[in-house]
């Protein structure tokens, strides 16, 4: 049985309702630190289980153009990781329920660095961190590893379709919270999923471990979620979408509260 370190995301997938999650992806601060916090409130109260709150970097590999071009908007007025992290402390004090997953790649952590990083946000609330370009192979993800499990905050890793058997295996033991699917090759936002691939791979997954397992990359729309939940995921991840409801709309004055009506879209399909 895989452990989960946060007791927060372990209640949050044991529970039966809803029976799948919506875990949403907001770039942090984007477009600025008052507004951001205020979009994410609506996210939390209308349905989102999970929040991944990216921090921003110029060396997004793994980003499509939409999320690319929020990081850059967030660079180019000098919001740093340290704004990303008050964000979270601020969403937190918000939502003492909602699960949160700092997002984002090796470079950030390595000029923090990654000790003091880790404590800043156990001091936050946040639950567990996300890093993209980080294979368990590397010694800093190690550092970084260690550092959240001494905390009791959880790391999560991601398995793409590419991912072999042996190394699906390797994750999962070192993998907590839960497991991220990446359901296409490429950058976030650009493709669809084909489904039976998706439910095999959950169900080879589920073979192996009992950890939860989430969903995302190419989720579009309210009915692409539907379809992607009816292949049995604990959650659905949804970040370029909403990403870019924000991009079309930021001079709608009820832009927080449009988000959450389109955020509820989606909780309805799952």
């Amino acid at each position: 049985m895989v452990k989960t370190l946060s007791k927060r995301l372990d209640k949050i997938f044991q529970s039966s309702t809803p029976k799948t999650k919506l875990v949403s992806y907001f770039v942090g601060c984007y477009p600025n630190p008052e507004t951001s916090f205020n979009l994410i409130k609506q996210a939390i109260d209308n349905g989102v289980s999970v929040l991944e709150i990216g921090y921003c970097t110029s060396e997004a590999s793994a980003e499509g153009p939409i999320i690319k071009k929020a990081h850059d908007h967030v660079l180019r007025n000098n919001y740093t990781l340290k704004d990303t992290i008050e964000l979270v402390k601020k969403i937190r004090d918000y939502n003492s329920e909602v699960g949160i997953v700092l997002m984002g790649y090796i470079a950030n952590l390595y000029k923090y660095p990654i000790p003091n990083f880790v404590n800043d946000i156990k001091n936050t609330g946040a639950d567990a961190v996300l890093v993209v370009d980080a294979p368990h192979e590397l010694k800093e993800e190690n550092i970084l590893r260690e550092c959240l499990n001494k905390n009791e905050l959880s790391l999560i890793k991601l398995v793409t379709p590419t991912t072999d058997d042996r190394r699906i295996k390797d994750i999962i033991k070192i993998s907590s919270g839960f497991l991220y699917q990446v359901t296409v090759t490429g950058t976030t936002g650009q493709k669809s999923a084909d489904e039976n691939a998706v439910k095999n791979f959950i169900d080879k997954i589920k073979n192996i471990s009992n950890i939860p397992v989430c969903t995302g990359f190419g989720i579009k729309t309210p009915e692409d979620a539907k379809k992607m939940a009816n292949t049995g995921p604990s959650g659905v991840i949804v970040g370029s979408a909403f990403v870019k409801y924000i991009q079309d709309n930021l001079e709608d004055k009820k832009l927080p509260q449009n988000l959450g009506k389109y955020v509820k879209s989606f909780v309805k399909e799952l």
